[in-house]
């Protein structure tokens, strides 16, 4: 099982959501909101979904905030990281 990252920027793109959606039965999958994004509604996913709290400001989603540091070890302990 691969831990996998993806960090999505933009809301108008849903290529990732398919890859994402199908990486996520074997694998861990975790998503990181970030910019435009950050109203994104990944429920159903499979992935662990979390927003980067700098850039949520009033997002009316539950996901998880998290801040720089907890984006920083995302990406060092991720197999892979996919930007989108």
């Amino acid at each position: 099982m691969k831990k996998i990252l993806h960090i999505l920027k933009k809301k108008e793109d849903r290529f990732p959501l398919d890859i994402i959606q199908k990486e996520a039965g074997p694998n861990e999958v975790t998503v990181l909101l970030i910019q435009e994004a950050v109203d994104l509604d990944l429920n159903g996913s499979g992935a662990k979904v979390f927003v980067l709290s700098d850039d949520a400001g009033e997002s009316k989603l539950a996901y998880p905030r998290v801040g720089y540091k907890e984006m920083l070890d995302f990406i060092l302990n991720a197999d892979t990281v996919v930007t989108w």
